[in-house]
């Protein structure tokens, strides 16, 4: 049997980056039991990415039509 391990402190997984972190987690996956929860958490991160991703997208568009918006303004006061 394969020594215990210990949950990592915040401070220890900030200074991890993402391919360390991603390392780590496979090490311990293999002997892991997990719930449903494991999976709705990443169904629910996999969705907040696809918002953050749209919301960008959109942010794109709004600027784009306020540049529009105060070109048309402009050219309408001369």
């Amino acid at each position: 049997m394969s020594a215990p391990i210990y949950a990592k402190t915040i401070a220890e997984l900030e200074q991890l980056s993402d391919a360390e972190l991603v390392e780590h987690h496979d090490e311990i996956a293999d002997g892991t039991v997990v719930g449903i929860s494991y999976y709705l958490a990443e169904l629910q991160r996999r969705q907040a990415d696809r918002q953050a991703r749209q919301m960008l997208r959109l942010t794109w568009v709004v600027t784009i039509l306020t540049v529009v918006n105060v070109a048309a303004v402009v050219y309408s006061l001369l």
